[in-house]
């Protein structure tokens, strides 16, 4: 509940901005889009990937891509050498093939309570809304974090947070 005793839906607190994607694209393409200046101010972006039909299909985190791109590279002094040589052959792997295609979704009437179950059932740091078929926003743990904090500072300080005893 908000402070005026209103549940809260997802609708209201959900993500509206995030980056679509194509199961085709390659990680090569996608390293493109995430150096885009307007990442560089907003930081990394939620990848979310559709389908050829618009509809919501997964979404591709940064640690898939993460290890995609280290696939093959050596370890030792020099790894950032075989990063470089595996690069050509990484670059060119598509986000269908390392995309996370359990990603909870819910409505946005859904209620707060039940993103917060699945975030902790799925262990995902993400939760694809989705409306007649298509994603209409996002749900994040950072998200859920920061309501669960109002909401408990709220409801047992009145809103003001106590001083640390250090």
């Amino acid at each position: 509940m908000n402070n005026n005793g209103a549940r809260i839906r997802l609708r209201d607190i959900m993500l509206r901005r995030y980056l679509r994607l194509g199961e085709a694209h390659t990680l090569h393409e996608v390293m493109g889009f995430l150096t885009d200046q307007h990442f560089e101010k907003d930081g990394l972006p939620f990848l979310v990937v559709i389908g050829p039909e618009g509809q919501f299909v997964g979404m591709l985190e940064a640690k898939s891509v993460l290890s995609a791109m280290l696939e093959g590279v050596q370890e030792g002094p020099d790894s950032e050498q075989s990063l470089l040589q595996s690069a050509p052959v990484n670059l060119n792997k598509t986000v269908g093939h390392i995309m996370n295609r359990n990603i909870p979704t819910l409505s946005p009437d859904a209620f707060l309570e039940g993103a917060f179950k699945c975030i902790e059932e799925f262990n995902t740091e993400a939760i694809a809304v989705i409306d007649e078929g298509r994603v209409v926003g996002l749900i994040s743990a950072r998200i859920l974090f920061e309501q669960a904090s109002t909401l408990t500072v709220g409801a047992l300080t009145g809103g003001v947070i106590p001083p640390s005893r250090d």
